[in-house]
């Protein structure tokens, strides 16, 4: 792995090393070049076949050949002009309309219009002249978030490239199909990538976890064979220096241009100074945490530790202040997530959550996920401790119940509550259930974490948007709006070099006033300053009034700016009244000049409107660099000067008369305000002491919280599902049974070991789920297409009550003009119905309009919708309503009306650009979605927890059966059951009950039959053993009566010997009574709760005091081994055990034996090792049996008794064995 991870990092390297800025930027160029030449190909394709020729002369009366052109070219970018005669009678767009077209030679042609770039391919034919256009970069005179100046990403995705100037350096020459030059381009100035930027990331990335791998292994191999402190020491050290270095060096940062690591999202402080970094540090803890807690059950505490008790209480107390030490890390952490960022955490609304915000809850669940597995390894480190359970829990609560009183004389939050129930859960699981997994439990866990996270969501969201509305309060008094000054810059801007303004000065008397100050009006106050109510005063070089008798004199406001008002930035003649409460009030004083001569000035005061922020389109012509990102629109807003009313904005109902709202000078209080109907959270700033700012916010009710409760215990329930999952895969693919393949027949076969709990749960929950989403689906297609009929509807009515109304008007005048009077009057009608409107003449040219800056920046064409021209130009369409216009990625809905004069002739078009249609649509769609998850979310929670409810009363009785079934055993006395009811399950009971009581009578029968049979073994066995000592008896006693009848003078030599054999032989007869007696007590075995070591210490101690043994116990264990078993009869097991080793040791110089004892949670497990000379494998089989054995002497009876003695233990016995090696027994204990 370290091979493959150094081999990723030299190709990454090598990749980078491998291309120039020259390469990338001819690479780049390739593409832009083949891109527009394949759509020059299409269009040639079009003016090289007759009958597309004759086609596109047909556009302008054939509605669908012109919208089958438009579907199928417009998405590349591609768009047609048709003229006839030199009278453009077609287009298939009205963003981009080149004039003087007539000018332009037949071919291939690169042009700047106002909007962009376009190339144009021209080719005339008789009176036609046809004209595609190919849009190749926007470039709009103002840039936001719908206005973008960007080669178009339908013709080139990769934002690398830049239409060059001539002055620019490294640049490449783009051409046309015939070769012609078109224009230039260069590598933009913020692109640092390159075309294996993507391949070069992830080659690091691989490499990093090749590397990581690695390490790992390393640190495995070391924990392996017992060396876990350095194995995890390895791993920590290499995840905590590869974050340290990166920290210090910001490699990832600098190296790749991602935006997680844009500290403008988010950055706290230099160890957190990016979102980016934040995932790296919490994913190299949760590598080391999950290190830790695969080998928790390793950790040993030196016995200084674990044995005694006061330093396990000193070691619990700084345990304790570890947790709570990491509680409120977490809490911080996730207070900079919200706080110290820019990150959207508005539950509330999905729909509208971006990918930083999941990720940054991806984040947040890993931390928990830190927390779970550090918690369940302290838990299990601390079982090591002399102290008991009781101990801990009394001890636990003691420092809980101590914590909850300092914090409720400090600040007293629920959240350590929750947190040490977390804790106790988690240690709970472990004690109690030792580690298995359970529902209950496991839910119980995910509801700590999200009421946590819901609580401090909450808390941390109020915090912010209180320093928000802090942050307002001093905007309100004190400091200019940017949008506000980018504005007036363009208005100060535009009135210096506007002609208009030339004209009346030079001839006040043959324009109205009312007149110029409309044109003034739509052309330069339209947009954000639309928000301010204005005057205009006009004075000549004089200071004298050119017309109207109500202006003020122009001293006003030359001595404002000279007694106080500030200057205004970014402008040279605007200024701001300094001494203005509750609303903004600036005047510009503004000289006229032509050609050097000053011909007078021009004043224009403006004055802020009540405080409305609802309004959308302007940001559509304001610069993006200046957006705001505070949404002021949720608050509502007070002013209050010596306790009266002043002004006033929003939803909120403020008193007339002050007598409820007190703050201190200079300072900011907070209030909050219940009642039965609503609850607020007001800020109180006091400037001064006879004035008062409110700003109100209406206060997050239960069901919001609720509903973030529940999605946050979603998403917990989610992750953990996922991270087991994964866990499982690692898991399985790379043990032996790895492979797709076998992975499916482990789920095959396990399958059916799901339990019939879970299966009622789960086919509970689906089916509600099902129900739901289906429900939830259908709803949220019927809302949508009904929100967008009554959008229709409404639009529809409005446009048909405009259309009629201005026809009145049309017929009072009699005709259509657009000198300045007339709109004026467009004007006024406009605003009398409350809309914007555009007026289009019979050819669908742009006549009058109510939004003239939208144009007169070029941002879009003066030529009316083509698809809207063709319904009612050409199918007479009584009205068209387009539901999907737009202007950059702005959408909105527009609806178009002929207007007819009193002939009934169609004279001009009206239309009606309904700029608020998407954000309303977007904005009721977006609740209702929200809405629906968040009622779904708190739903999937309840079904949940009435699922495993109903599941476990459905089963409960086949729980009761199963567990009676559990304790159902041959030979004992067996309880029947009893179940009042006549349902499925007591038909079932009456069988068991049944079957127990023929179960007695057969197990009583199988017992006396296998008694009979093992006797007649037994007795066989007895005779053979008994005939052997037999033998040698009766020889010895006829040889010793022949020897005295024979008078045989060695008879008394002889009568020794045979006295010494005959007492030998008697004693084996004993010793045979003896192992048979011993065996035949099997049967009474006193079963207590028995040390297990110190059993094994006695047995060895026998033994070890013999020459030539050697006898080595190895205790691994982390707990005093309990176990149930005759304690007799497991010494004299451990005895056989050690005195058969000692016997398969015969002949070698040394007997060494071993014996290794370890734990788990449940069981308890010895090993005995010795080196004799192994048992051949043909009598494996037969190892255990009562009769059998290898020696020359003995009853075969040794190796059995200990089976059944460790088997009486409720354990097991093993072995393996390598002849002339040695053999291994394993044994295994129950511990209680």
């Amino acid at each position: 792995m370290l091979l493959l991870g150094i081999c990723c990092f030299i190709t990454a390297i090598s990749l980078r090393n491998s291309i120039t800025k020259k390469d990338l930027l001819l690479h780049e160029a390739n593409e832009l070049q083949e891109n527009l030449l394949a759509r020059e190909r299409i269009i040639y394709d079009y003016l090289t076949f007759p009958s597309k020729l004759e086609d596109l002369k047909k556009f302008s009366v054939d509605e669908n050949l012109a919208n089958n052109f438009t579907s199928a070219y417009r998405p590349a970018g591609i768009n047609v002009l048709v003229y006839r005669n030199n009278q453009l009678e077609y287009w298939s767009t009205y963003k981009a309309v080149p004039k003087n077209v007539d000018r332009l030679k037949d071919g291939t042609s690169f042009v700047l219009l106002s909007n962009g770039y376009y190339e144009l391919v021209k080719k005339t034919l008789g009176e036609y002249m046809f004209v595609f256009i190919v849009t190749v970069k926007t470039q709009y005179a103002i840039e936001n978030q719908y206005l973008k100046n960007e080669i178009w990403p339908g013709l080139f995705n990769n934002n690398t490239l830049e239409i060059a100037s001539f002055t620019d350096k490294e640049t490449t020459e783009i051409f046309s199909l015939s070769k012609d030059y078109l224009f230039t381009v260069k590598l933009s100035n913020n692109y640092t990538d390159n075309i294996f930027t993507s391949a070069e990331l992830w080659l690091w990335l691989v490499g990093t976890l090749f590397v990581s791998l690695f390490v790992n292994s390393c640190g495995l191999w070391l924990a392996k064979h017992g060396k876990v402190l350095l194995g995890t020491l390895l791993v920590a050290v290499y995840f905590i220096a590869f974050r340290i270095l990166d920290l210090k060096y910001f490699w990832f940062n600098h190296q790749f241009d991602l935006k997680i690591f844009d500290p403008t999202i988010y950055a706290e402080s230099d160890f957190l100074p990016s979102l980016g970094d934040l995932l790296l540090n919490v994913l190299a803890f949760t590598w080391i945490w999950i290190f830790v807690y695969a080998h928790r059950k390793m950790y040993v505490l030196p016995n200084w530790i674990a044995k005694i008790k006061v330093v396990n209480y000193i070691l619990f107390a700084l345990i304790a202040l570890l947790l709570s030490w990491v509680g409120f890390l977490t809490e911080n952490l996730f207070f900079g997530l919200v706080y110290y960022s820019k990150i959207e955490f508005n539950i509330s609304n999905i729909i509208n959550l971006g990918w930083v915000s999941w990720l940054s809850i991806f984040i947040l669940c890993l931390v928990w996920l830190n927390i779970y597995l550090m918690i369940n390894a302290i838990v299990v480190l601390m079982k090591q401790f002399a102290v008991g359970a009781r101990e801990k829990l009394f001890v636990f609560l003691l420092i809980v119940l101590g914590f909850t009183i300092y914090k409720i004389a400090t600040d007293y939050t629920v959240f350590y509550l929750v947190y040490a129930l977390l804790i106790f859960m988690v240690a709970y699981n472990n004690h109690m259930q030792n580690s298995r997994f359970s529902i209950s439990v496991m839910a119980v866990v995910f509801l700590c974490m999200a009421t946590i996270t819901s609580i401090k969501y909450i808390r941390f969201e109020d915090v912010k948007e209180r320093n928000t509305r802090a942050g307002i309060a001093d905007k309100l008094m004190y400091q200019d709006d940017p949008k506000v000054m980018n504005a007036i810059e363009l208005l100060e801007h535009g009135l210096t070099l506007d002609s208009q303004v030339v004209s009346y000065f030079k001839q006040p008397l043959l324009i109205q006033t009312t007149n110029f100050h409309n044109y003034i009006s739509k052309n330069y106050l339209d947009g954000y300053l639309s928000r301010f109510e204005y005057k205009m005063f006009e004075y000549n070089s004089s200071d004298q009034s050119l017309k109207s008798a109500e202006s003020l004199p122009i001293s006003k406001y030359k001595n404002l700016v000279k007694y106080g008002a500030v200057k205004a930035q970014q402008a040279n003649y605007f200024y701001r009244v300094n001494d203005t409460f509750g609303f903004q009030n600036y005047f510009g004083i503004i000289p006229v000049f032509d050609g050097g001569n000053l011909l007078g000035t021009m004043v224009v005061e403006l004055t802020s409107r009540p405080y409305d922020y609802n309004t959308l389109f302007p940001d559509l012509l304001i610069d993006g660099k200046l957006k705001s990102d505070e949404d002021l629109s949720k608050y509502s807003l007070a002013f209050y000067k010596e306790n009266q009313l002043f002004s006033q904005s929003g939803s909120y109902v403020y008193p007339m008369v002050n007598t409820y709202f007190k703050g201190e000078r200079d300072r900011i209080e907070f209030m909050n305000e219940y009642t039965a109907d609503y609850s607020y959270s007001h800020a109180v700033y006091k400037p001064a002491n006879n004035r008062l700012v409110v700003i109100s916010l209406e206060k997050v009710d239960f069901t919001v919280r609720l509903a973030t409760l529940s999605f946050f215990f979603l998403i917990f329930i989610i992750f953990g599902i996922f991270a087991y999952i994964i866990v499982w895969l690692v898991i399985n693919i790379s043990d032996s049974r790895g492979g797709i393949f076998n992975i499916n027949r482990y789920l095959m076969i396990n399958a059916n070991k799901i339990l019939y709990k879970t299966r009622i749960q789960f086919s509970i929950v689906l089916s509600v789920v099902a129900t739901l989403v289906i429900v939830g689906w259908t709803t949220f297609f019927n809302i949508k297409s009904q929100y967008l009929e009554q959008q229709t509807e409404q639009v529809r009515e409005k446009v048909r009550k405009v259309q009629l109304a201005y026809e009145k008007q049309i017929a009072l005048a009699g005709t259509i003009s657009n000198n300045s009077e007339a709109q004026f009057e467009f004007n006024q009608f406009a605003d009398v119905n409350g809309i914007y409107l555009n007026l289009y003449d019979i050819n669908g040219n742009l006549y009058l309009t109510t939004l003239p800056r939208i144009y007169d920046l070029g941002i879009i064409g003066r030529k009316m919708g083509p698809t809207a021209y063709m319904q009612l130009a050409v199918q007479q369409k009584s009205e068209f309503i387009n539901p999907s216009e737009k202007i950059g990625t702005f959408s909105y809905a527009a609806a178009y009306a002929p207007v007819r004069n009193a002939d009934n002739q169609t004279i001009a078009y009206i239309s009606i650009p309904y700029y608020s249609n998407e954000e309303d649509y977007q904005a009721r769609i977006g609740l209702f979605i929200n809405t629906l998850i968040n009622i779904y979310a708190l739903v999937f929670v309840l079904i949940g927890v009435l699922a495993v409810f109903l599941a476990n009363q459905i089963t409960s009785p086949l729980t009761f059966i199963q567990e009676n079934i559990r304790r159902t055993k041959l030979g004992q006395a067996n309880q029947p059951l009893v179940w009042h009811r006549q349902d499925e399950i007591g038909v079932l009971i009456k069988e068991y009950n049944k079957m127990i009581a023929e179960l007695e009578i057969s197990a009583n029968k199988l017992a006396r039959s296998e008694r009979e049979s093992a006797w007649r073994e037994m007795a066989k066995q007895v005779a053979h053993e008994i005939k052997n000592p037999l033998t040698p008896l009766k020889l010895g006693v006829q040889l010793l009566e022949k020897s005295w009848r024979e008078k045989d003078p060695n008879f008394e030599k002889k009568f020794a010997s045979f006295n010494k054999s005959f007492v030998e032989q008697i004693d084996s007869l004993a010793t045979i009574a003896s192992e048979f007696s011993n065996f035949a007590k099997m049967p009474d075995t006193k079963l207590e709760h028995i040390a297990l070591v110190p059993i094994i210490e006695q047995a060895k101690e026998v033994f070890s005091s013999m020459d030539h043994v050697e006898i080595h116990i190895l205790n691994r264990s982390n707990v005093e081994l309990l176990v149930l078993g005759d304690k007799d009869q497991l010494l004299r097991s451990f005895n056989n055990l050690l005195k058969n080793a000692i016997e398969a040791a015969d002949g070698k110089e040394k007997c060494v034996i071993k014996i290794h004892i370890a734990n788990d949670e449940k069981q308890a497990f010895v090993e005995v090792e010795d080196n004799g000379k192994g048992i051949d494998p043909s009598l494996h089989s037969s190892i255990f049996r009562a009769n059998f054995t290898t020696k020359s002497s003995g009853t075969g009876l040794g190796l059995a008794f200990v089976k059944q003695a460790i088997e009486n233990a409720g354990g097991k016995v093993e072995f393996t064995s390598v002849l002339n090696n040695g053999t291994i027994f394993y044994l295994s204990f129950p511990l209680v």
